[in-house]
């Protein structure tokens, strides 16, 4: 399918809202359990593996699906891709509004995590479309900040939503956005032409270019962001609870307040990205995140875990406004569905082993360990990112 066109400046915005507004939403509900996991572990009595699980089982059904919706979504276009996807995250929320065990939770949540692949891969790659020449970065920037504050706001969400109100509450909410957002996007959105049925797509070109050296690294940055960020969506909840008691609301309001900091940076990151290249950026959003991982294992009290988060989370969004138009700019236009299957693909992966290794460390060895692990991490990813490329990096 070619990609997406408008002359027309009120069009074009009013599609990329819609596109920015899907994002954040999708990309909410991978952390907006976040906050509710001690509510959940009473209500179900699940270990602290079973709570990973739970946490993850949102991006399981993402490792299996990303690549044939990418394909999808240059074949029919992104418009029912993207409405279709809220029509599923609205049903999942649903049925994780009404589960009274595990089990019908973690099947509301796979729900969510096919609705969420279609809308997300569908509206990355609208924005991605319509970004103007030269800067590609800064509007891949600002989905990535909708991103950003979708990650780090989802748990904010559903800490004072759910705190406050109901458990249920945060996901009725989800369903009625979601709802809104499609009836909108139905009106607005394009009807773009497939393309022709003969017309062949070569599916596995996505993992055929993520084995090419030039998009081996930023794969693996996103990966390690996204790894990192499921860790700190799972730990920290838990570790505030455990150890100051920490209410749901008062985990919501941190991780709301970290969500701000954390998309006013994207922007900026992503301009910078256009001007200096997506390498040293994403350098930069390595270190943040190393210092913020240290902050973490630091700092006590309330108080200087939200310093920490702040920290970790610019360091985040820095490295995603960094990773993503670097693996963007590494396919045709053509085949940006393909291109967005495999990120989503790389950040489901790393969402998945995030929640899960959080679960073993914080049964194991308790919640330093995890934070220490994030410094660990991050420096060797910035070490790799310091080596000076073969050739010049994009």
């Amino acid at each position: 399918m070619p990609p997406v066109r408008t002359s027309n400046p009120a069009k074009r915005r009013a599609i990329l809202a819609i596109a920015i507004a899907a994002i954040a939403l999708e990309t909410a509900l991978l952390g907006m359990v976040a906050p509710l996991l001690p509510e959940i572990e009473r209500r179900t009595g699940a270990g602290d593996e079973a709570l990973g699980l739970a946490l993850a089982a949102y991006a399981i059904p993402i490792l299996l699906i990303s690549i044939p919706v990418g394909g999808l979504a240059d074949r029919i276009g992104r418009r029912p891709l993207l409405l279709g996807g809220l029509i599923l995250t609205g049903l999942g929320s649903i049925l994780i509004a009404t589960s009274g065990a595990l089990a019908p939770l973690l099947a509301g949540r796979a729900v969510q995590g096919v609705g969420s692949t279609l809308s997300w891969v569908a509206a990355l790659a609208l924005v991605s479309d319509l970004a103007r020449p030269g800067r590609k970065g800064e509007a891949i920037g600002f989905a990535m900040a909708a991103n950003s504050l979708g990650a780090v706001g989802g748990p904010g969400l559903g800490g004072i939503v759910g705190g406050t109100i109901s458990f249920e509450a945060p996901f009725i909410l989800v369903s009625v956005i979601a709802a809104g957002i499609f009836a909108v996007g139905f009106v607005v959105l394009p009807r773009a032409q497939a393309l022709p049925a003969g017309e062949p797509i070569e599916r596995r070109g996505t993992f055929v270019s993520l084995l090419r050296p030039a998009v081996a690294l930023p794969a693996a940055v996103a990966a390690a962001g996204a790894a990192l960020l499921g860790l700190v969506d799972f730990v920290v909840p838990l570790d505030l609870d455990r150890r100051l008691g920490t209410t749901a609301t008062a985990i919501g309001i941190v991780f709301a307040g970290v969500a701000l900091v954390d998309a006013c940076a994207s922007p900026p990151a992503g301009k910078a990205g256009d001007r200096f290249g997506r390498r040293p950026v994403a350098l930069v959003g390595a270190l943040l995140m190393a210092a913020g991982g240290v902050l973490l294992a630091a700092l006590g009290g309330l108080a200087g875990a939200a310093a920490a988060l702040g920290v970790l989370a610019v360091g985040i969004a820095t490295i995603f406004a960094a990773a993503v138009p670097w693996l963007d700019d590494t396919f045709g236009e053509l085949d940006r569905g393909l291109a967005y299957g495999g990120l989503n693909l790389i950040y489901a992966l790393g969402y998945t082993i995030g929640p899960i290794a959080g679960g073993w460390l914080l049964a194991g060895s308790g919640a330093d360990s995890a934070y220490l692990l994030i410094a660990v991490t991050s420096v060797l990813l910035a070490i790799v990112l310091a080596i000076p490329a073969g050739r010049r990096q994009i």
